[in-house]
């Protein structure tokens, strides 16, 4: 396990800019898997009225936990980080419909399958509360997929026949 405090923040390595990086601070990375925080406040990009933001927001706080485990690995074998994007969300369960004003959250991206150059790698995801009553309860689970555009060196060009 990489010691969060060394790695360079979010920001620096993820693709994603301003209020469209939703995750907060690394907790925990190691080769297989990522956990990253999500503080809900008034920062909190998609927030409703009462402070709240519905849960189907957390697939794309597991996808962005994706970015980031892969974005370190790159780092460290010295790569650059590849474009990628959401391919599928499978068997995501949903455990509450929001999460609440005040309320951290974990999200952790395991690897399950694929490697960076294959194009697509599949991981098991989680959000937990770190707090409160419902401290360590699992709050939103799945198996997300994403794609990894690699740069193609040679442009094709393709004509009308």
């Amino acid at each position: 396990m990489a010691d969060p405090d060394a790695l360079p923040p979010l920001r620096d390595v993820m693709p994603h800019r301003d209020r469209a990086l939703l995750l907060e601070r690394v907790v925990e990375h190691g080769d297989e898997a990522t956990t990253c925080s999500v503080e809900i406040g008034p920062h909190t990009w998609l927030r409703r009225s009462d402070g709240s933001v519905p849960s189907w927001v957390g697939v794309e706080y597991m996808a962005q936990c994706i970015a980031a485990h892969e974005a370190y690995l790159a780092l460290a074998a010295g790569r650059t980080l590849e474009p990628g994007f959401l391919v599928r969300a499978r068997s995501v369960q949903v455990r509450r419909g929001a999460f609440e004003d005040g309320e951290e959250l974990r999200v952790r991206a395991s690897r399950l399958r694929g490697r960076p150059g294959l194009g697509a790698l599949t991981y098991r995801c989680e959000i937990r509360s770190t707090e409160g009553p419902e401290e360590g309860r699992l709050l939103l689970e799945g198996t997300l997929s994403v794609a990894l555009l690699a740069e193609d060196p040679a442009p094709r060009v393709y004509s009308a026949p």
